[in-house]
């Protein structure tokens, strides 16, 4: 049988979120990338990098079957699909 192979493909690319902060919490709805927009299914992870000046929001969405790797700056507001997860 053959087996399900994960192709991960790095990107490194600004993209546009539309997201909703409530508190402390981030939740993204859709991001645009390459002029097509993705509804975000479900969010699947959230870890902070941080460093003695900055910190990194990172986040784990799942939209039409792949996963996508973002990015969000607090400081320049930027955010940044770094890669895509694909079966």
């Amino acid at each position: 049988m053959g087996e399900a192979r994960e192709m991960v493909q790095e990107v490194g690319e600004k993209v546009k979120v539309l997201a909703s902060f409530a508190g402390f919490k981030i939740t993204i709805h859709f991001f645009s990338w390459r002029g097509r927009t993705y509804k975000v299914d479900s969010m699947n992870l959230f870890h902070v990098e941080k460093d003695a000046q900055h910190q990194i929001y990172n986040f784990a969405v799942s939209a039409l079957g792949n996963t996508y790797q973002l990015t969000f700056d607090p400081v320049t507001l930027e955010w940044q699909l770094k890669d895509v997860l694909s079966l």
